[in-house]
């Protein structure tokens, strides 16, 4: 499985790039960076048979495409790496790698918590002298669960069809272990393992015979939990509300460079040639007509000096 199974596709900086594509090189480029995704690093072999074969494409076909999707990507040392996808799986490392953080915070929290209650340390128990109560806590042997952590195993043992009380020690720690690592009882563990033990019963006729058959899925829980407690805010800031779109300014440089893009592709300038219009589906602008085509004839709607900077290399009548 890949480290970060989703990957995450924006669409308007997607189509924004890659309109002049057509649906074979389409298909070409979202498998290459779905592949990029899934491996290590965020990078491709620069090894023409093996990109021919990620693509699905023979060699002879995929030396005629190669060069429109390089444009994408920046190969060096023997890889292809594409910019942005290496931005936002960076981030989404980072993102990862905060959340388990985060949750090792939670679990060594609450282990200090459990620590504490069992001690007396928030009672003022301790080592035996206090306030003439110690004399009434229950000695504790040596394979016994924790007092705060009893509940616990019997809530989760109810959960699984176990008997609570009589747990081995080991799946006793088990419990203590998914505490220690910051899963919740409420909120993490009784969920999970109802669940489980319902699917599994549906299927086999039985429920699992351990406690740890379920710590996967429960951490997996605690972790989906954790990452989820800013997720709507850092949703809204990594994707933005694209700003409404406006009417294309015919006398604006800026506003013909955008719309026709890089000068030195000619791919870009024959895509155009084909569908001289602003669509429905432009990120930036509102659709509109832009005049005659001009590979075709003079369009005045156009100015001079996008004429010089555009006209040679994309052959457009002056």
């Amino acid at each position: 499985m890949a480290e970060f199974p989703a990957l995450p596709l924006f669409t308007d900086a997607y189509l924004a790039d890659t309109r002049h594509l057509t649906a074979e090189e389409h298909g070409a480029y979202l498998l290459l960076l779905m592949c990029a995704w899934r491996t290590r690093g965020c990078a491709l072999k620069d090894c023409d048979q093996t990109l021919a074969r990620t693509v699905g494409v023979t060699r002879a076909r995929w030396r005629k495409i190669k060069p429109v999707l390089m444009e994408f990507f920046i190969v060096d040392g023997g890889l292809w790496q594409q910019k942005k996808l290496s931005e936002v799986y960076r981030g989404v490392e980072e993102r990862v790698a905060k959340n388990r953080q985060n949750g090792a915070k939670g679990g060594r929290a609450k282990a200090r918590k459990v620590s504490r209650a069992s001690t007396g340390v928030s009672t003022g128990v301790s080592s035996g002298i206090s306030n003439g109560t110690s004399k009434n806590l229950p000695t504790k042997s040596q394979n016994q669960t924790p007092e705060p952590d009893r509940e616990a195993v019997k809530t989760a043992a109810a959960a699984a069809g176990l008997d609570g009380d009589g747990l081995q020690v080991k799946a006793r720690t088990v419990v203590s272990e998914w505490l220690a690592a910051g899963a919740d009882i409420d909120h993490d563990i009784t969920p999970t393992i109802t669940a489980l033990r319902a699917r599994e019963e549906a299927r086999t006729g039985k429920a699992p015979g351990t406690l740890a058959y379920y710590t996967p899925a429960i951490l997996e829980a605690r972790d989906a939990r954790l990452g989820a407690v800013h997720k709507g805010a850092a949703h809204a800031r990594d994707n933005p509300a694209p700003p409404p779109k406006r009417k294309f300014d015919s006398s604006s440089l800026d506003d013909w460079r955008l719309f026709l893009g890089d000068a030195k592709s000619r791919f870009r300038g024959d895509y155009l040639s084909q569908n001289w219009a602003i669509g429905r589906d432009h990120p930036v602008f509102e659709a509109s007509g832009l005049g005659p085509d001009p590979r075709h004839s003079a369009n005045a709607n156009i100015p001079a000096e996008i004429v010089n900077e555009y006209g040679p290399a994309w052959r457009w009548r002056s």
